[in-house]
């Protein structure tokens, strides 16, 4: 075991530093003594940034906000763990796209593989970069170590978890050219089974049909998730046909259901719209009755193969628990299916379940596994891991803007007047303590707005998001009163799955339902967010429901806002009519 570093001559401290560096998702987290103490996205920072920042300055950036939040240096960083493997994954690439080049048409597997080849070491050119950036920084016995992309995965579901034996399944599109693992935890050990590689993959099903939906390949897989709640699975035969389970329990693709095109990547084929009918949309041209019902059968098809995964694994091995982590793990139509239909006791799914939580599972595997710490003393009960502000530093701010402002140095009376606000219709930007990890707004970074006017959902979508009406609100509760108003679930306290309002709750909250009755639920604890769950006992006392709507703070296609400028940006460029920030209030 390497040395630690001491603190007043008292106490002896290892960190480890957890690196994701894949792109849209670069990361940085920092592991104390097998304590989260830090994790950001190089994306959450890009606004404090300057214009025609590089890929390593990016993360860069977000390495340095993990080191100055726990008042360390490089030189005490004992461990840099990588979760990614630029040359595995290159020589992976590299053999794919040769062999699937000759299918592409009117362009020789020759010129297919050059310019692939080309364009993934431009991707690829920067990542090294960064450890020679940071190698001259660490003390001489500080390490460089590559964890498994899949690995880092399966330990970010399940160190943070709290149970001590789990199965643990990793889903996600392609990293490493594995597009799915099978895994096992026990105490301090992560064991991988086995793993299906790619084209075998959900991820890849998932983000061609998304695409042909008229929305982003890659970025907009939540749309084709929400817009499947207002579809029949009208081709359900199809996707039986495209998407089943193998004999290991792990995911089987027909290709005959799809193309290379000539970039190299996979595409539907001309039989899947055959069978379909389907014609690509473009991206604003209407959505029609086919593209509701392609969505939904897409969707269906999804929660039956990964119920289908998570039975047997449990059937194999006698687990009770399940843990899950991998960019497919934030469908939350899936995560309630599994919930609902697998058999388990209980589940965790990592709440950055993208590639970004990738950070947080390398530097976990490697204090665990890798150097033998058989003590769990980490949980995850929060992801307010990022950035934070003091009321003087964003006093600074609003001066600067020259806005006018009231502050209020007790609590109880700015939430009595925020809470007042929102029961008059108003809509809140919420800006308080320090940034969530990961893609969902768990009231750090959100905006807040009144869940029984109907057409509050519309107002949100249309001139706060700008985005389609299909989209749901989360509607956030405390989470002493959740099963007072919704059915049973466990996976609220980090949005991660749909429920429904009890008998008669519909009626009162109707911006928050959407589909057949369902809400996506977001349990507010008083011991990781006493701000928000005492606003919400303020707003409930004043209107008899302690529930508001809750999305994140930003604009479509924009990060969420992360510093007090950004905020008053995003404030002043929409339709929101307060903004609550720290201890401040601005109304326009």
């Amino acid at each position: 075991m390497q040395p630690r570093h001491r603190v007043a001559d008292l106490v002896w401290l290892m960190y480890i530093l957890g690196i994701c560096e894949q792109e849209n998702h670069a990361a940085a987290a920092l592991v104390c003594d097998g304590q989260l103490v830090a994790a950001v996205e190089a994306n959450d920072l890009a606004p404090l940034c300057p214009v025609g920042l590089t890929y390593t300055q990016g993360i860069c950036r977000a390495i340095n906000f993990c080191l100055d939040r726990a008042g360390i240096g490089f030189d005490q960083i004992n461990f840099v763990a990588y979760s990614f493997d630029s040359e595995k994954f290159f020589h992976r690439e590299g053999a794919f796209y040769s062999s699937r080049g000759a299918q592409a048409a009117d362009v020789s597997p020759g010129q297919l593989f050059s310019r692939c080849l080309i364009e993934k070491l431009n991707g690829l050119k920067e990542r090294p970069r960064t450890r020679e950036l940071i190698e001259p920084l660490l003390p001489p016995e500080g390490q460089f170590v590559f964890i498994d992309h899949h690995i880092a995965h399966g330990a970010s579901g399940f160190y943070p978890s709290g149970f001590d034996r789990a199965a643990v399944i990793s889903l996600c599109n392609r990293e490493d050219f594995a597009s799915a693992s099978i895994m096992s935890g026990e105490g301090h050990r992560l064991i991988l089974h086995r793993d299906a590689t790619f084209p075998n993959s959900i991820g890849m099903v998932y983000s061609s049909v998304t695409s042909a939906l008229g929305f982003g390949r890659n970025m907009d897989c939540h749309k084709t998730m929400w817009l499947s709640a207002t579809g029949e699975p009208e081709f359900a035969d199809v996707f039986e046909e495209l998407l089943d389970v193998d004999s290991e329990g792990l995911p089987l693709v027909d290709l005959e259901y799809f193309v290379s095109s000539d970039e190299g990547e996979l595409s539907l084929s001309k039989r899947f719209y055959e069978r379909t009918g389907l014609r690509p949309r473009l991206e604003d041209e209407p959505i029609t009755r086919i593209h509701r019902n392609i969505a939904r059968s897409l969707q269906s098809r999804v929660e039956d193969v990964l119920c289908e995964m998570a039975i047997r694994l449990r059937e194999q091995m006698g687990y009770e628990y399940l843990c899950l982590a991998g960019g497919i793990s934030l469908n939350n139509f899936a995560n309630a299916a599994i919930e609902r239909r697998a058999g388990y006791k209980g589940m965790f799914v990592q709440p950055a379940a993208s590639n970004v939580g990738c950070c947080l599972g390398a530097a976990l595997y490697v204090w665990h596994q890798l150097l033998g710490n058989c003590e769990r003393v980490y949980k995850m009960n929060h992801v307010f891991l990022g950035p934070q502000f003091t009321d003087e530093q964003v006093k600074v701010v609003l001066d600067n803007c020259k806005l006018t402002y009231q502050y209020f140095p007790v609590d109880d009376r700015f939430l009595a007047e925020v809470a007042r606000l929102l029961s008059h219709g108003s809509i809140v930007g919420w800006f308080r303590g320090a940034m969530e990890l990961g893609p969902r707004a768990m009231g750090a970074r959100s905006i807040l707005a009144s869940p029984t006017d109907e057409l509050m959902r519309d107002n949100l979508n249309r001139f706060i998001k700008r985005r389609e009406d299909f989209h749901p609100f989360s509607a956030a509760v405390p989470e002493e009163q959740v099963e007072e108003f919704f059915e049973s679930g466990a996976l609220t306290e980090f949005i991660q799955s749909v429920t429904r309002a009890r008998n008669g709750l519909a009626n009162l909250i109707p911006a928050a339902m959407f589909g057949n009755g369902l809400v996506r639920v977001h349990s507010v604890s008083s011991k990781t967010n006493r701000p928000l769950w005492n606003l919400l006992l303020k707003f409930g006392e004043i209107t008899g429901v302690p529930i508001l709507l809750n999305t994140s703070f930003n604009f479509f296609g924009e990060p969420i806002v992360s510093s007090p400028r950004e905020a008053v940006r995003n404030f002043y460029s929409s339709g929101i009519d307060c903004l609550a920030i720290e201890n401040f209030l601005v109304k326009k």
